[in-house]
């Protein structure tokens, strides 16, 4: 009977002994950093949940992206056991002071976040103390793939810190290689191309590379489709995919960390092939059912080949787009069409200017020397006569674009620090009232005889850095005007200054004056006035769309699915069906109510 019971009681400490083997490898230990916010253990998940197989796979075919942290996020993670679990790390938001220095905003510090619930609620589990030079940086998150307990977080340069309880408590780990943690934290974010039933890659276009669009291939990156997610704004951002459910993927990078969401958002949205700029909306005069979108960059299929123009033509609102030919088309002036064509058999190539006035049918080179001016857009006036903004100034076509010529009194060397972003939008206007009365915003310009003298508009002083970039005159009082001024600061940021001097102005007497009255400091796009409802909308380079019901007094931010710092490129309203049209760049457009 002693024998008997001796047996079971070694029996149940090997079982024992085994348990706790098993359960050391994801054990807790102490940690000599302590918490702002500790939270209760979290019970490791063992459950195992295989990928769907690729047969089983159905995509999603519309979706959007939801913001689940602000802020700028330099790493990012999602538990290996548990996909509920996600890690990021925020790097501190900073401000340029008036000596142009960059500073810390309040007491904020880099920390890791993490949240349980997919994102939906966040807990901080690890502050950073602020350095002498500057906040430290997590730029990686690392989960053991067996034991979601152990986390490592690389401090970019300053070592490791581990975690043994799910980020309870912390130490540093001096015994691991911070370039070999490094190396594993990216690896787990590249997922290769062949292990899950879908791949996404992201495209930028060859004029606005802050912004991308998100593709997906179904057949292990043979052939790509674009998604029917709005594109994100970010100089950089990267991509992870939740390998339990390959539907769902985060971006994250400077301007915060989204997740991609079944379903419609907000606001309807709706791209348009493989454009990845929208430059031009026109809504069919007799149609507006009917839309036109033309495209100034525009990639086809992944080739990288730039066609400088493409049409697109929409018959439902602009729910669904079929290309109408790699040339630029407005449907006010249907006959007219103009292309750039690169020449390949002659070394080196050139870029050539045809235009066409029988639908297409036959082609007429132009004599505007596009190889040295370069076209950021072009604006067609009454009687055929066109308009067009070069990188050496504004040019001018009264044959339909056969012949050229150009404005004297351009200031010389002003288009070589031009920011190329603010070029998409048609920054000639031609008067309703009279045809020979042409705005030319750039170099705030008018003139009231077709063109052929100019006089200076009184706005600002105008500089290279900064300058006119959109203008709308008031559809009811034509003696009222919005201008819009943003600023170039490739070269070098825009001192505090030259940035107060961007945003919206006003003149109540034909442009003769203006007074700014609002959006300070943001970069002005595009500029349209709603006949219907009065309402003003303004688009801005990397901060999205505001509307004014008040003649610009006071305005409203329209968050387009949820990314704060899109680019508008264009607007345009359907006044019958009260419908506002905004293009953004990276392609599409967005849908909203034209209402008070």
């Amino acid at each position: 009977m002693k024998k008997i019971m001796l047996r079971k009681k070694l029996m149940v400490s090997i079982f024992v002994i085994l348990i706790l083997s098993v359960y050391a490898g994801c054990s807790r230990t102490e940690g000599i950093l302590p918490q702002n916010n500790p939270q209760s253990e979290i019970p490791n998940q063992e459950v195992e949940i295989k990928n769907s197989e690729k047969e089983q796979f159905v995509p999603w075919e519309i979706s959007h992206w939801e913001r689940i942290n602000d802020g700028i996020v330099t790493a990012f993670a999602i538990d290996p056991k548990d996909s509920n679990i996600l890690y990021a790390a925020t790097y501190p938001p900073q401000k340029v002071d008036s000596s142009s220095k960059v500073q810390v905003i309040g007491n904020a510090k880099t920390s890791l976040w993490k949240s349980e619930d997919s994102g939906k609620h966040w807990s901080i589990l690890l502050s950073l103390e602020n350095l002498r030079y500057g906040p430290l940086t997590i730029d990686g998150i690392y989960i053991d793939p067996e034991c979601s307990r152990k986390i490592w977080i690389s401090e970019h340069g300053a070592g490791l810190l581990f975690s043994s309880d799910g980020g309870i408590t912390w130490k540093k780990d001096l015994q691991k290689d911070e370039n070999d943690i490094f190396r594993m934290y990216w690896n787990s974010l590249n997922t290769n191309i062949n292990d899950l039933p879908v791949a996404y890659s992201v495209r930028f276009g060859d004029v606005n590379r802050w912004t991308g669009a998100i593709y997906s291939s179904l057949d292990s990156g043979k052939t790509w489709k674009r998604t029917s997610l709005p594109p994100l704004a970010c100089p950089s951002f990267t991509l992870a995919v939740d390998k339990k459910n390959p539907n769902i993927f985060y971006v994250f990078g400077l301007n915060g960390l989204f997740k991609r969401v079944e379903g419609k958002g907000d606001y309807e949205y709706y791209p348009i092939g493989d454009s990845l700029n929208t430059s031009y909306i026109y809504i069919e005069p007799k149609n507006p059912n009917s839309l036109y979108a033309v495209s100034y960059s525009y990639y086809n299929s992944f080739t990288g080949f730039n066609n400088s123009f493409a049409s697109f033509k929409s018959s439902d609102y602009g729910k669904t787009w079929e290309k109408v030919g790699d040339f630029y088309f407005n449907p006010l002036h249907p006959d007219i069409r103009i292309k750039i064509v690169i020449t390949k058999t002659t070394p080196p190539s050139r870029k050539l200017l045809y235009v066409s006035l029988d639908n297409g049918k036959s082609w007429k080179l132009s004599d505007l020397d596009i190889d040295k001016n370069g076209i950021h857009s072009i604006s067609i006036g009454g009687e055929g006569v066109i308009y067009a903004d070069t990188y050496n100034g504004l040019f001018r076509s009264e044959d339909k674009g056969l012949h050229w010529s150009q404005i004297t009194n351009f200031k010389e060397d002003y288009w070589e620090v031009t920011d190329g972003n603010s070029c998409f939008n048609s920054k000639v206007l031609v008067s309703p009232d009279d045809p020979n009365t042409i705005y030319w915003t750039t170099e705030f310009l008018k003139s009231t005889d077709g063109g052929k003298t100019w006089q200076e508009m009184d706005i600002i002083q105008h500089s290279k850095r900064i300058h006119g970039s959109a203008i709308a005159i008031d559809p009811h009082n034509h003696n009222l005007a919005y201008l819009g001024i943003t600023g170039t600061g490739y070269i070098e940021p825009l001192s505090p200054e030259e940035s107060a001097k961007q945003g919206i102005y006003r003149s109540n007497d034909g442009g003769k004056n203006w007074k700014k009255i609002s959006l300070d400091g943001y970069r002005i796009s595009a500029i349209v006035i709603s006949p219907t409802t009065g309402i003003i909308y303004a688009g801005t380079f990397f901060n999205g769309l505001f509307r004014s019901k008040d003649s610009g007094k006071s305005w409203e931010r329209i968050t387009l699915d949820n990314d704060l710092h899109l680019s508008v490129s264009s607007l345009a309203i359907d006044t019958k069906n009260n419908i506002v049209y905004i293009g953004v760049l990276g392609g599409g457009i967005f849908k909203i109510e034209d209402k008070e």
